[in-house]
């Protein structure tokens, strides 16, 4: 089974059980992004699939500069960056 991509609201204690990751790990992501093969936990928290592009832009979206952020990011020499895995 392919790597899936889900958008979900962490909702603290119980949002991912130790039984869970075991059975696939879940990994979170910026914007409320989550990766993983488990289709039932994606389903029990009411996320929502998204295709690897959504699921990239709403990661680019929350890396976007405010901007407050620009003397930061000149300084840097670049705005912050981060691809979601493929697998």
């Amino acid at each position: 089974m392919a790597l899936k991509y889900y958008h979900a609201i962490n909702t603290g204690k119980g949002f991912i059980t130790l039984d869970e990751n075991k059975q696939s790990h879940i990994a979170g992501h910026p914007g409320d992004i989550w990766t993983t093969k488990n289709t039932a936990w994606a389903t029990r928290v009411g996320a929502t699939e998204k295709t690897l592009e959504e699921a990239q832009a709403i990661v680019d979206s929350t890396l976007e500069p405010y901007p407050d952020d620009y003397e930061i990011i000149a300084l840097r020499g670049s705005i912050p960056t981060y691809t979601l895995p493929t697998e």
